[in-house]
């Protein structure tokens, strides 16, 4: 069964327009965030944007194996290109006196079902 967890991130105010274009490109590059999600032991990662607290939202769905210990011959460039570039961008859009990943904050899980 998988593991879910929720998390939530801080978000400095002026960058929502940031978060949300980086989000798109994630999309149009849909494959190669599958590819890297399989590599990891996840078996989906959702992301919600709250414009008003602003905070960003996501779950993710964790497979037995999760955290893989992945091998780096499975990681080639343009993968981990991704990984540096989404991992940094977080980086860049926390809120002011927050740090990411340390200042996420897990919400506790109550129920979860799944067949």
């Amino acid at each position: 069964m998988a593991t879910r967890r929720l998390f939530k991130l801080p978000l400095d105010p002026d960058s929502i327009d940031d978060v949300r274009a980086h989000f798109d490109s994630l999309e149009d590059r849909h494959a190669l965030v599958e590819r890297g999600l399989a590599l990891e032991g996840m078996n989906a990662e959702t992301a919600w944007l709250d414009e008003r607290e602003p905070a960003l939202y996501y779950l993710h769905e964790e497979s037995k194996t999760y955290p893989a210990d992945v091998d780096e011959s499975d990681i080639d460039e343009e993968l981990q290109e991704l990984s540096n570039e989404h991992h940094g961008f977080f980086q860049q859009v926390v809120a002011p006196g927050h740090e990411h990943p340390d200042d996420l904050v897990e919400f506790e899980r109550l129920f979860s079902a799944s067949v």
